[in-house]
């Protein structure tokens, strides 16, 4: 008989705001799956809809769900607080708008038990996306990576990506968690939250590993794939990625060096991703499109420098 008061091996953790209807759907994706191993924790962002009510009545239903709420605003923050509050070896973040494939926490429970490696710090798998309506033709639809194969290590550059990953819970915790100042706040759609932590994990002297067997599917609202909805993401990723750059240089002139090389440098990206997208829109609006995106992050790259 399993002991009651073990350490689970996996914390499964919904960081969640506002969308009381997705929650109910990702955590009734997770439940069949799991066993004594394994708990629920959901981190109730500051929302101000029906989640608390949601979460209390999914947690009353199931002893092996827990809720608990950060008002701190921030993906981050919440994914913090799960860290910070998760029972488990490992912290499985799955975000609130995704569904577990069948088989999914099998992969991660099997995997994690006998780990190929005592220096595997995150593990994740693929992401389908999941649209609302069909995309147009010029978004370049991607998957986060591809099924089949065998576990491997991978590079921070690779992924995982932190809507389906799993952290060894000690170790992001000694290398300083999620930076706050990274992924979504409200409103503002910074991103980058989750490579940066993956890149100090690795230059720690850990591992990051890819579980091809652990998919989940990632909903796309229509909102999402408007043009405009679009160009504040890539101008809020240029954000994100000027924050991280910034955080590998060390303080004093490389750090001073970097960011006026950079202010000088990104005004030429821009111009000729603009002159790219004004040649190639007689060839039609989804060949100038990935320009003028490009574009967009680059300015959000040099404003978050010169701010």
């Amino acid at each position: 008989m399993a002991n009651q008061n073990a350490q689970p091996l996996i914390t499964v953790a919904i960081c969640t705001r506002n969308r009381a209807s997705f929650l109910e759907k990702a955590v009734r994706s997770v439940l069949p799956q799991m066993n004594e191993t394994v708990e629920l924790l959901i981190v109730d962002n500051a929302s101000t809809d029906e989640t608390p009510e949601t979460g209390a009545r999914l947690a009353a239903a199931d002893s092996r769900v827990k809720i608990w709420r950060e008002d701190e605003l921030g993906l981050s923050a919440a994914r913090n607080t799960a860290l910070k509050k998760a029972q488990g070896q490992y912290v499985l973040f799955l975000d609130d708008d995704a569904t577990a494939e069948p088989g999914w926490l099998a992969a991660y429970r099997d995997f994690l038990s006998a780990p190929p490696s005592e220096k595997i710090a995150v593990v994740g798998g693929p992401v389908y996306p999941d649209y609302e309506i069909p995309p147009p033709k010029w978004i370049n639809i991607q998957v986060m990576g591809q099924p089949g194969g065998s576990p491997k290590r991978i590079s921070h550059k690779d992924g995982p990506w932190g809507s389906n990953s799993a952290y060894r819970r000690d170790l992001a915790l000694a290398v300083g968690m999620f930076d706050t100042r990274l992924g979504h706040k409200g409103e503002k759609m910074m991103s980058r939250e989750e490579s940066d932590l993956n890149f100090r994990l690795e230059n720690a002297g850990h591992e990051l590993w890819w579980l091809p067997a652990a998919a989940i599917r990632h909903f796309v609202s229509s909102s999402r794939m408007k043009f405009r909805a679009m160009m504040r993401a890539k101008f809020a990723e240029g954000q994100s990625t000027a924050i991280q750059r910034l955080k590998s240089r060390r303080q004093g002139l490389d750090r001073g060096f970097y960011r006026a090389g950079r202010i000088v440098g990104a005004p030429f990206h821009i111009l000729v991703h603009l002159l790219v997208a004004l040649i190639k829109l007689p060839l039609g609006y989804p060949k100038a499109a990935g320009h003028l995106f490009q574009a967009c992050r680059y300015c959000g790259f040099m404003f978050e420098l010169v701010r």
